[in-house]
């Protein structure tokens, strides 16, 4: 039986909004932000089928990174090197965004530098032979000079990037959801949305809204309301019980970016590990993934070297969005209705810049 609503209900709570976002995670809660700057009497309504975002905005490893040298070097050889400095560029001023906005504090950012640690020597050699060139278009990017330089970290040769940190996800999304409430911005937790038109979109519940624009900030879940060429992708993490003198202390990546650890307080935090069974974890389904679990482990014992007798304390799953080319989604989709999305697994780096560009084509179109 459909739901009967009130006249107060319809006058308070159902009115058409203004903006619709189907996605409370870190796009689609910047994008409210951006848009109440711009309109503070705009109704904005947000709604999330979880009851938090649960894609990957606090389901990830809290890097605020712009991506290793050997990732470059990769994408290079496959996108070309103006797509990727662009890509840098994005990540690059995105963080620099997040963190103006929201403030250091209240997203818990350290300014950890990064390391890529090396197991294969010629892949090591590869990227030092290219590190002189790759910090000359940082430096334009950055206006940082030097920012990758080689280090030895126990016992591992690395390259360390100075200009990269790491932050507390959960205390992120907290504070936007603090400063969308206080902006006078609604939340819908648990609404699921069963499909999205221009002009109206109906929740499983059976209630049809009928908005004046409507954002898709579903990331890595928007193949299930459109087709925009994103494809989900899942990604395994698990963090260990304190351990005494933990010696891995910042953030830290290996193989191309495809494992990344680092620590959170003494717990060592790492997840990854994704090209080992590549196209199993092209899913939108959350779960664990017993091949990629079991190499990093193996990847904690053999390589990290942590002590015997360590044990995990949680693991959790990550859904992500990612478009062949690895940049994101951001334009309008059909007359009202706009898309924000394919993050990639840069969602922290380039989130809120991908909400405030969005933003910019809603209101453009006006």
């Amino acid at each position: 039986m459909t739901m009967q609503f009130s006249y107060w209900e319809h006058e308070s709570w159902l009115k058409p909004p203004d903006l619709l976002i189907v996605g409370a995670g870190i796009v689609g809660c910047s994008a409210a932000l951006f848009y109440k700057e711009k309109h503070p009497d705009a109704e904005i309504l947000l709604v999330d089928k979880g009851m938090m975002p649960e894609g990957a905005s606090t389901r990830n490893a809290g890097f605020a990174c712009i991506g290793s040298m050997s990732e470059h070097l990769s994408d290079i050889e496959t996108a070309g090197l103006e797509t990727v400095l662009g890509r840098i560029k994005r990540r690059w001023n995105g963080l620099n965004l997040l963190r103006q906005t929201l403030g250091e504090e209240s997203i818990g950012y350290e300014h950890t530098g990064g390391y890529e640690i090396f197991t294969d020597d010629e892949l090591y050699q590869s990227c030092v032979a290219k590190m002189e060139e790759m910090n000359g278009h940082m430096e334009e990017i950055t206006g940082q000079k030097g920012v990758y330089s080689t280090k030895m970290y126990e016992g591992y040769p690395a390259i360390f990037n100075h200009v990269e940190g790491a932050l507390n996800s959960g205390m992120l999304m907290r504070t936007l959801h603090r400063r969308l409430a206080t902006a006078g911005v609604r939340v819908w937790w648990n609404t699921a949305v069963r499909s999205v038109d221009p002009g109206i979109t109906e929740l499983e519940n059976g209630l049809q809204l009928k908005p004046k624009n409507t954002l898709l900030a579903t990331n890595g879940f928007t193949s299930r309301l459109r087709e925009e060429g994103i494809k989900p992708a899942r990604g395994y993490v698990f963090i260990t019980e304190p351990i005494a003198g933990l010696p891995w202390r910042g953030t830290f990546n290996h193989n191309k970016g495809f494992v990344y650890f680092r620590n959170v307080g003494d717990r060592l935090l790492i997840g990854g590990a994704r090209d080992i069974a590549k196209e199993e974890e092209f899913t939108d389904e959350f779960g664990v993934n017993p091949k990629i679990k079991e190499y990093l482990i193996r990847f904690v014992n053999e390589t990290l070297k942590l002590p015997s007798g360590w044990k995990t304390e949680l693991e959790w799953s990550g859904i992500m969005g990612f478009t062949e080319n690895k940049e994101p989604v951001i334009r309008q989709s059909a007359p009202t209705l706009y898309t924000a999305a394919g993050l990639s697994g840069m969602g922290i780096a380039i989130g809120m810049e991908v909400g405030k560009a969005v933003v910019g084509e809603i209101l453009n179109d006006k």
